[in-house]
Formats: C-alpha cells, structure tokens, sequence
C-alpha cells in the first residue's frame, strides 16, 4: 500500500526514528508497527485488513477512514492507483491502492499538534 502525507511536518514526524520516540515515547512502536503493516500490505486496504492487525473504526466522512492498531491510530482519504479519491471507501476496500493520511494519534496526542 502507498501511502502519501501531504503536510510536511507530519511526514518528517513519520519518517524519522527519532522524532517518534521523542513524540509519543510510550506508544512510538504501535505507531511503527501500524504504518509498517500498511505500507507492506499489498495490494489494496482490504489486504492489510485481512492480516487482522489492523482495525478499522465506523465510518465518519465520505471517503475518510480511521485505522488502528493498539493505542496508535491514523486518519486518512483512500485512494485508487490514479490518486482518485473512493468514495465510501468502507464498502470499497478493494479500490483503496493508497492512502492519504491526514493525522496519526497515539497516547491521547495528535502528530499535526506534536509538530506544531
């Protein structure tokens, strides 16, 4: 799965070893685990589900999706390979090829607000 980070700061938080312990000391390894079981589920979002790591909350937005693991969670849009975004994506899990990720939580804090 690819997964894109649009705001710069989140994206330097979530590439970076370091700033992740430093961010969420307790829970920086659910964080990890959560993206990195993403990221290598392949090829659609119904894959990484399917690995039964990963939860995936109600339904909240369109085409938004909440997505779990421990005490680490993500938001984002899911998208199709051509960056088309799906719209209700809990009833289209096999179109989702990407993910959008808007905001990652763990230990009760946000990663936009961890950055900012």
């Amino acid at each position: 799965m690819f997964l894109t980070i649009p705001d710069a700061d989140l994206s330097e938080l979530l590439t970076s070893q370091t700033l992740l312990l430093k961010a969420w000391p307790d829970t920086a390894r659910e964080v990890m685990v959560l993206l990195q079981l993403l990221r290598s589920a392949m090829p659609t979002l119904a894959d990484a589900l399917a690995i039964g790591l990963i939860a995936m909350a109600a339904p909240t937005a369109m085409s938004g999706i909440e997505l779990s693991h421990r005490r680490a969670a993500l938001t984002a849009t899911g998208c199709r390979a051509d960056g088309s975004k799906v719209e209700a994506p809990h009833s289209h899990l096999a179109e989702i090829t990407r993910l959008e990720v808007h905001d990652v939580r763990a230990g009760g804090r946000s990663g936009l607000r961890v950055q900012s």
